[in-house]
C-alpha cells in the first residue's frame, strides 16, 4: 500500500490549456450530433476554384491526428495547383499548412504561409521540462504503416518507440478492472442508431445489470470520450465509428517538434501573423494585406468561425461547421525524483475514476531516462479538474490520481 505521505512531490510539471489557447480553442475535431463523415468533405470543398479549408477537421480517413491534417493540406495544394495559382497564401504553420506550403514550393509556386503563433507547429508543440522534451499537442504517429508523417519521420532517421495501446496496466477506483472491451464490442453492437447518441446510450443501459452497466460506462468512458473529447450529449452516432489509437502507434521521444522543424525548412513562414479577414470576392484573394490566386486556410474549427469572410462562406461549409465540434482533451506531465508507481510492461496505463479524471496514462520514464508521466483528461472531466485551480493544483490534483491508481493496482495484486 502507497501511504500518502510517500508520494513524492513532482520536481516539474507541465499542463496544457489547449481550450483556452486563441488559436485552437480546443484539441481536435469530432462529430457533433447528427454529424457524419460527409459534412467533413463538405467542410474541405473548393471555393471558387481560389480558396479551401484545409486541416485534420476536412479529413474523412484520418480525423483528429496529425497525419490527418498532413495528407489534407496536401490535397488543398493539389486543389492549387490545379487551379493554375501562382501565389498562394497558407494561413496556419500546423501539419495541414506545411504539407501545403511543401509541395507547393516543391513545385515552383511562390507560397507564403502566415502564422499567429511565435512558433510553427500549431496543435504539435514540444516543450522542454529539465532537458527532457515532451509534447503537450499530438504526441504519436498512429496508424505507423500508413502514416505519411511516419514516412517522414524514417526519411529523417528519427528515433521512434512503439506503444502497445491493448496491453494498458488498469486499475479502477471502486473494485477490480470489468471486462472494459467485451463491454464495449457489446455496446456498439446492441446500440440503436436511429437514435441520439446520448438516447441510444441510456436506452441500452436500461436493460443491463449493476456489473455490465460499470463496465459499459468504463468502455464509454475510456473508448469513445477519451477520444472524441466531448460528452455523449455533444457527439453524433458517428463519433463511434472514427477511431482513434491504431496499430503500431510509435511516439517521438525526442519531441514531435524535432519533426515539424524539419518539414518548415525552406518554408516562406511568417510568425506572430494573426489574420482577421479572408476576402475572396474577386479574382484574386485577400488576406488581410496579403493577395494571392489561392488561398488555404488550415486554422482550427472554432478559430475559422471568428474570422470574417467576404463573401461570407456558402451554405455548405455553414452546415458542415454546424455539424462539427472541438473536443477537449488536455495534459499533465508529472517528473519526479523516482518512479514510485508500478510498472506498466507497455508504459500505457488506463484509470476508471469515479467520476472520471485522469483516464489515460504514458510513462516515458523508459524513453526519456528520468521519471517522467503524462495524464490526459477529456471531455467534461477538464471542466471539474481544472476549474478554478491553478496549474500547480492541476498537477497535483493529477498526482492524486496517479497515486490512487497505483494503490488499487497493488491491491489487486
Amino acid at each position: 500500500m502507497i501511504e500518502a505521505t510517500a508520494v513524492h512531490t513532482p520536481t516539474a510539471w507541465h499542463v496544457t490549456h489547449w481550450s483556452e489557447d486563441p488559436y485552437s480553442l480546443g484539441a481536435y475535431s469530432t462529430l457533433a450530433p447528427a454529424g457524419t463523415p460527409l459534412h467533413r468533405a463538405m467542410l474541405g470543398e473548393c471555393l471558387g476554384g481560389r480558396f479551401v479549408l484545409a486541416g485534420e477537421a476536412c479529413n474523412t480517413a484520418a480525423p483528429a491526428m496529425a497525419h490527418g491534417a498532413w495528407d489534407d493540406g496536401l490535397r488543398a495544394a493539389d486543389l492549387a495547383l490545379d487551379a493554375g495559382a501562382q501565389r498562394v497564401i497558407v494561413i496556419g504553420a500546423g501539419c495541414a499548412g506545411l504539407a501545403a506550403a511543401g509541395r507547393l514550393k516543391a513545385q515552383g509556386v511562390d507560397c507564403i504561409v502566415l502564422e499567429a503563433r511565435g512558433r510553427i507547429g500549431g496543435r504539435t508543440h514540444s516543450v522542454d521540462l529539465n532537458g527532457a522534451k515532451v509534447d503537450e499537442g499530438a504526441a504519436w504517429l498512429q496508424f505507423f504503416d500508413e502514416n505519411a508523417l511516419a514516412e517522414k519521420a524514417q526519411d529523417y532517421v528519427l528515433v521512434t518507440i512503439e506503444t502497445d495501446f491493448s496491453q494498458p496496466l488498469a486499475a479502477a477506483r471502486d473494485g477490480s478492472v470489468p471486462d472494459v472491451d467485451g463491454a464495449w464490442a457489446a455496446l456498439l453492437a446492441g446500440l440503436d442508431r436511429r437514435l441520439s447518441l446520448a438516447s441510444a446510450v441510456e436506452h441500452y443501459m436500461t436493460g443491463l445489470d449493476a456489473g455490465q452497466a460499470r463496465a459499459t460506462r468504463y468502455a464509454i468512458e475510456g473508448h469513445l470520450l477519451l477520444e472524441a473529447g466531448l460528452p455523449l450529449p455533444e457527439l453524433s452516432v458517428c463519433a463511434l465509428d472514427e477511431e482513434g489509437v491504431g496499430h503500431g502507434d510509435r511516439m517521438l521521444p525526442n519531441g514531435f517538434g524535432q519533426l515539424t522543424q524539419r518539414l518548415a525548412q525552406g518554408l516562406d513562414i511568417r510568425l506572430n501573423s494573426p489574420v482577421s479577414r479572408i476576402d475572396w470576392a474577386g479574382d484574386k484573394v485577400r488576406v488581410d494585406d496579403e493577395q494571392g490566386d489561392f488561398c488555404i486556410c488550415t486554422v482550427p474549427l472554432p478559430v475559422l468561425k471568428t474570422l470574417a469572410f467576404n463573401p461570407p462562406l456558402p451554405e455548405v461549409q455553414q452546415q458542415a461547421m454546424a455539424h462539427l465540434a472541438m473536443g477537449r482533451l488536455e495534459k499533465v506531465v508529472l517528473q519526479f525524483e523516482h518512479r514510485w508507481w508500478p510498472r506498466s510492461p507497455s508504459g500505457y496505463l488506463r484509470w476508471y475514476d469515479t467520476p472520471a479524471s485522469w483516464g489515460e496514462w504514458l510513462d516515458l520514464t523508459d524513453a526519456l531516462g528520468t521519471p517522467t508521466i503524462v495524464g490526459l483528461i477529456a471531455a467534461d472531466a477538464v471542466e471539474r479538474q481544472y476549474a478554478g485551480r491553478t496549474d500547480e493544483q492541476i498537477a497535483l490534483a493529477a498526482c492524486e490520481a496517479l497515486r490512487a491508481w497505483a494503490e488499487a493496482v497493488q491491491s489487486s495484486r
